[in-house]
């Protein structure tokens, strides 16, 4: 239990937890979750998550969306792969492919696309040719787990630090000849 609160600890470690772009962020690059993702900001890229997606009204989204279900407020241009329920709001604008198990458009939704309502399975295999599947979940979770797990100690060699070498010479010089090629102890 928690200090303060009177819920219960979830069984499952990622209940309750979002990612959120807010209003104003601006962002190049894909977006991998394991939980809810709500966009408000600006976004260059793709994102994937198993969860649900939530693009507000002030949103922009250009690239793929892959998640379980997701509702449109905002601007979307990019292919939507959706195993679950899709709703489109009346203020939404979407553009590209489609491809999800249910599918709620709202009247005065400005829609570019092609629509294709399909078993969650189709959507799955569909949802194999977006660039953000190059990396499957499992590999990219298990990369992203050992990240966050406690850093070991790793032994670094150190080269030893060498004495500085120090040239002796003569001091019988001629006015004639210099001798540049000698070095001096350098002491920083």
């Amino acid at each position: 239990m928690k200090f303060g609160s009177n819920k219960q600890q979830n069984e499952e470690p990622n209940v309750g937890k979002v990612t959120v772009l807010s209003l104003g962020f601006e962002l190049t690059g894909d977006i991998i979750s394991k939980s809810d993702i709500r966009a408000d900001g600006i976004l260059v890229g793709s994102i994937r998550t198993d969860k649900r997606v939530v693009v507000g009204e002030k949103a922009s989204i250009t690239g793929d969306i892959i998640a379980e279900e997701i509702s449109i407020s905002g601007e979307v241009v990019g292919d939507l792969y959706i195993k679950g329920e899709t709703t489109i709001y009346a203020n939404a604008k979407v553009s590209g492919n489609i491809k999800t198990s249910s599918i709620f458009i709202h009247k005065g939704a400005q829609i570019n696309s092609g629509i294709q309502v399909l078993q969650t399975q189709e959507v799955e295999e569909a949802s194999k040719s977006s660039k953000i599947n190059s990396v499957s979940r499992e590999e990219l979770y298990s990369m992203l787990d050992d990240r966050s797990a406690p850093k070991r100690n790793k032994e670094v060699p150190v080269k030893p630090i060498s004495q500085p070498k120090t040239r002796t010479y003569n001091d019988s010089s001629s006015d004639s000849e210099e001798d540049n090629s000698m070095d001096y102890p350098r002491s920083w």
